[in-house]
């Protein structure tokens, strides 16, 4: 039996042969081999499915099917072929026409969980493979601790150079290329993950670093807008602090490992380093209090109740550290620099999220002309009852909507320069055998604000 592929209409036509050339038994077969062979053809194992309770055809009467569940022959035989999900109790949760089940496996192997991203993927990515049997080098607590401040601080240096020379304000720090260089040996690059990947589960300025050397672009993940925002936030802290940043940290970092090793034998050998970062930085509660005011009560962000839900968070962390070793200095409440710095990062990053939800559900709802204004929770943007197998797509004229709506001040090229990107990367030259889409998704705006500093931009635009 011959089986076409229609695809203008994408279906699945079968032919079957003639019931008048074959007998009841013949044909129940030819049926069933019919419909297990499409299963094979879609990669479905098993089908569970209805059939005649009369194994006998010549002994069926359609007269004596009169309840509600009867299904005459004929039915049977024009009928769909559907994949189904439903509950233990059989009601139906979703349901897609076989037909359709190419984009549907395509949806499901997008939206799985099994991941072959690499931690620290763009990092380990430019080192060679440990030979097999090899254990990974390992520092001592001192050497990762110089490393961490070393390779955050200079990358601070470096970004706040470039933005103060780039008037266009696009400007990324690629900190997995910037720690790369700052080392001179794959020995101590793979020491310096190993150790940092085991510190960040405990340590605040380890769980800084691995984050940004975990850069990832894109939907729900801190990209360049994550170190954008920790460089102003490093800056309002060094305002805030005034001399007692200069004295705590100025310049008392290795711009490189090079520096490390100087200083270790400068001390007492190559596993010693001086004391020039054994003591915490302590930042007090006040200026904290200031500065998270600055950072998300202000600009673009202006959220009371962040800053409430913050300040309350701050206050409980907060230690009473004495200036000096008076036994009358009862202590000034103070909260240790990069746990400081940890805290309102994590609030970023949870406030980023909800702004995608928003910027995604504008996407979603554009193609009606509504824009939506508001936050959706984790319940009424989970989309647990039915599987979207087209992501919505927005025209150029929505998307001038979206980013007017986000951005009142945007210029027309950016915004035409955004969707070429965001175009570009949804159809790229390997689909170019396929129609193009109607438009770009969630995903392919996330990709071009990405490379456009769209929202380090736009929160420079409303701070000042």
């Amino acid at each position: 039996n011959a089986k076409k592929l229609n695809d203008d209409n994408n279906v699945i036509m079968a032919a079957y042969p003639p019931l008048s050339e074959m007998n009841q038994s013949d044909e129940n077969k030819c049926i069933d081999d019919q419909l297990y062979s499409s299963f094979e053809l879609y990669g479905i194992d098993i089908l569970e499915y209805s059939t005649n309770k009369r194994n006998n055809l010549e002994d069926y009467d359609e007269s004596e099917d009169s309840g509600k569940d009867s299904v005459s022959l004929q039915d049977r035989i024009n009928s769909r072929l559907f994949v189904v999900r439903e509950t233990p109790f059989g009601d139906i949760l979703w349901k897609c026409p076989i037909e359709q089940s190419d984009s549907v496996a395509e949806h499901l192997v997008e939206s799985s969980h099994l991941n072959h991203r690499l931690n620290c993927h763009s990092f380990r990515f430019m080192l060679p493979s440990l030979e097999e049997g090899n254990r990974p080098p390992v520092r001592n607590p001192s050497w990762m601790k110089e490393c961490m401040k070393g390779t955050l601080f200079s990358a601070f240096k470096v970004y706040a150079t470039d933005r103060s020379v780039n008037s266009s304000g696009i400007v990324r720090m690629n900190f997995p290329e910037h720690v790369y260089v700052w080392f001179d040996h794959d020995d101590d690059r793979w020491a310096f993950y190993f150790g940092l990947k085991k510190l960040s589960v405990c340590d605040s300025l380890a769980w800084i670093v691995y984050k940004l050397l975990d850069d990832k672009d894109g939907e729900e993940h801190p990209g360049e807008h994550f170190f954008a925002f920790l460089s102003d936030a490093l800056d309002e802290i060094q305002n805030q602090m005034g001399l007692l940043w200069s004295r705590c940290i100025g310049t008392r970092y290795f711009q490189n490992i090079q520096e490390v090793r100087k200083e270790a034998e400068s001390t007492s050998g190559v596993e010693g380093f001086g004391d020039c970062f054994d003591d915490a930085v302590w930042l007090p509660l006040k200026l904290a209090n200031e500065a998270t005011l600055r950072l998300f009560g202000s600009g673009w962000i202006r959220s009371p109740s962040l800053v409430e839900s913050l300040i309350e968070r701050l206050h409980e962390i907060a230690l009473d550290v004495p200036e000096s070793n008076s036994k009358d200095d009862a202590g000034t409440p103070s909260i240790e620099l990069f746990s400081f710095i940890q805290t309102i990062l994590k609030c970023y990053l949870a406030y980023a999220n909800k702004r995608n939800i928003l910027i995604c559900a504008m996407i979603d709802t554009a193609v009606t002309g509504e824009l939506t204004g508001f936050y959706p929770s984790a319940s009424t943007s989970a989309r647990t009852e039915e599987i979207s197998i087209d992501k919505p797509k927005a025209s150029f004229p929505e998307f001038c909507k979206i980013l007017k709506t986000l951005w009142p001040a945007v210029a027309l090229k950016e915004i035409a320069t955004m969707y070429r990107i965001a175009s570009d990367e949804e159809y790229p030259r390997s689909q170019w055998s396929r129609a193009p889409p109607r438009g770009v998704s969630f995903c392919g705006f996330a990709v071009a604000a990405e490379r456009r500093c769209f929202f380090t931009r736009l929160r420079g635009d409303n701070s000042n």
